[in-house]
């Protein structure tokens, strides 16, 4: 199994590198002979099966040894220790829905108060995941339409506070999920998942009430809703109007 964890190490850095803008690499034909050596020892040329779609490559060698899923990436964020945050993680948020989710809901970080009393599963907090809920329910979209998850892939204690380094660290998972589930459509909530995938400086009034585009790791383009997030609404409930139009435009968009 040790091939096998080289080559997910090899992965995440190199997803973590693309997210920064990195492209290429210099190199030569005695590193691109060695690697693919490694790659075909590693995987004992079994051909494996393909996921509804697959990170495109970050070099050929990795993508053609490893093909993505969420189950995968999952485990890697489990043992992630890209930066410090995983010291304080109480416990890993890689998301929650299926390969098959028609639209990818992100929101920020969950904090934890009382990590025992709490569900596993939660993903934005206890009363905002019930609400989150309830939103779904009312554009007519069952569980399995939908894959929920957030920016920062560690459940945190309320005192911690990320900063953007953290969040560009796990913005490389986010970026591989995206591209394993192929969305038709995405809802960012809150203006820090809106930031982090759209790079917009706007404020979230202003992002709002229309789809932009994300682009993909394999160029292509997913309308993206940005709205507010279900902690901001129990405080401003005026703001859920808003939302609910933001909401009907996207189950419009996915009944195309």
């Amino acid at each position: 199994m040790q091939g096998f964890e080289i080559i997910n190490d090899m992965r995440s850095l190199l997803a973590y590198h693309q997210a920064l803008g990195m492209e290429d690499y210099p190199r030569d034909a005695a590193i691109v002979h060695f690697l693919e050596r490694t790659a075909e020892t590693a995987v004992g040329r079994q051909v494996l099966p393909q996921q509804k779609k697959v990170v495109p490559p970050l070099t050929p060698v990795v993508a053609s040894a490893v093909a993505e899923t969420l189950e995968g990436i999952a485990v890697e964020i489990d043992g992630c220790c890209s930066c410090e945050l995983h010291v304080r993680r109480e416990v890993p948020v890689p998301g929650r829905g299926t390969s098959q989710a028609r639209l990818l809901i992100v929101g920020g970080w969950l904090t934890r108060a009382e990590q025992e009393k709490l569900p596993l599963d939660m993903i934005f907090g206890q009363e905002e995941d019930k609400m989150l809920a309830r939103m779904l329910a009312a554009i007519h979209l069952a569980p399995g339409d939908v894959f929920i998850t957030n920016i920062l892939k560690c459940g945190l204690p309320e005192s911690s506070q990320p900063v953007a380094a953290n969040i560009h660290c796990c913005l490389a998972y986010l970026k591989r999920q995206i591209a394993v589930i192929a969305p038709k459509a995405i809802c960012t909530m809150g203006i820090i998942a809106t930031r982090a995938l759209l790079g917009l400086p706007h404020s979230l009034s202003q992002s709002r009430g229309r789809f932009h585009l994300y682009t993909a790791l394999d160029g292509s383009q997913i309308p993206l809703m940005p709205t507010y997030h279900p902690s901001y609404l129990l405080q401003a409930e005026e703001m859920k109007l808003k939302t609910w139009e933001d909401l009907q435009l996207i189950e419009k968009k996915l009944a195309e």
